[in-house]
């Protein structure tokens, strides 16, 4: 797979259950492979984000509002993370609309 980029569209994997357990932290699993999930943090921001398509640099931007981190740390960062949420398969990279 292709390095991600800011300009990539992400998703949820739908076949992707989730309940949060309070404001802080969301309980995943994945149906087809039964492998559970916890995210807080940053992680639980970076998946309440992507309940729609959404660009990887707009997830930046929403962190940024979370978060005292520069442009360029928090690009970095994120798009990290949403590679290895994608390379867990519960993020979907998204072809570009027509």
């Amino acid at each position: 797979m292709n390095a991600f980029t800011l300009d990539d569209r992400v998703a949820r994997n739908p076949s992707i259950l989730g309940v949060e357990t309070d404001e802080r932290e969301i309980l995943l699993m994945d149906e087809d492979s039964g492998n559970c999930f916890a995210l807080g943090g940053s992680g639980l921001l970076v998946w309440r984000a992507t309940e729609q398509p959404i660009r990887v640099r707009d997830i930046c931007a929403a962190l940024r509002t979370h978060y005292r981190i520069d442009e360029e740390t928090c690009a970095t960062q994120t798009l990290a993370y949403v590679a290895h949420l994608a390379a867990e398969n519960l993020l979907c990279r998204l072809p570009d609309p027509e």
